[in-house]
């Protein structure tokens, strides 16, 4: 088997308040490889996306990244390996117009890019999501929000990452957004690149993930293949840790 392109090892992390959220996390994502955690309000989802972004210290454990460890590293310099993170809601510079935000994505290469380049990553995202291209002069504010998901979307997909960490990338859209968004992520992923995904909408996740792990309390309560998940089984797994049940199954 290939050497992952992420490795968790017995992780802990939090907000430095004397108690850490994350206990003991071990996961792994391999190239090429959609991965899903799934867990309850309050489980430490956005927690585990913003430790392996490099947002907050870890307490003990290890973060290996293509065998390198990252565990110190800070988040530009994570960036510069090749590992993005989008966060939960729409992070988008409202001021700027679309094809802006989209050009900004290169700034954080570490090789210049040429401008033959730049335009042809311009124009894949454009065909992966025509309506950016219909609004590329328009300000990124002024997008809906399922369009402005598509902006952070595919700006991620302009710097062309080997792991996209993605939190909660369905939250608020309506179902015509999350299918293109998910969508265009399967085709990311089918192009030999990782994907590591927190969500709640269930269902989406299951239909796309290889694996899938379920966190609850700050621990990793069960993963396995995705298609093996039975509702029983996911239901269980959640009641282990909080009750709270995934609300779509």
């Amino acid at each position: 088997m290939a050497e992952p392109i992420l490795e968790v090892r017995n992780l802990r992390a939090g907000y430095g308040r004397g108690r850490d959220v994350l206990r003991d996390v071990e996961l792994t994502v391999q190239p090429g490889e959609f991965v899903s955690v799934l867990g309850p309000n309050g489980a430490g989802k956005s927690t585990l996306m913003n430790t392996l972004a490099g947002r907050l210290p870890v307490t003990s454990g290890t973060i290996l990244f293509a065998g390198e460890d990252i565990t110190q590293l800070r988040p530009g310099e994570r960036v510069d390996r090749g590992l993005q993170l989008a966060l939960e809601g729409h992070r988008v510079v409202s001021e700027l117009t679309v094809e802006d935000n989209l050009r900004l994505a290169v700034f954080r290469i570490p090789r210049r890019l040429g401008r033959g380049e730049v335009e042809a990553r311009l124009a894949d995202v454009f065909d992966r999501f025509p309506v950016l291209a219909k609004f590329r002069a328009k300000s990124a504010g002024m997008l809906s929000g399922g369009e402005q998901q598509m902006l952070v979307i595919g700006r991620l997909l302009m710097g062309r990452p080997r792991l996209l960490l993605l939190d909660e990338p369905s939250l608020g859209l309506a179902p015509v957004f999350v299918q293109q968004v998910y969508r265009e992520l399967a085709a990311f992923h089918s192009e030999e690149r990782s994907i590591l995904l927190v969500e709640q909408n269930v269902q989406a996740a299951l239909e796309l993930s290889h694996r899938t792990f379920v966190l609850s309390l700050g621990v990793i309560t069960a993963g396995r293949e995705s298609k093996e998940w039975s509702q029983s089984d996911l239901v269980g797994s959640y009641l282990r840790g909080s009750g709270e049940l995934p609300g779509n199954l």
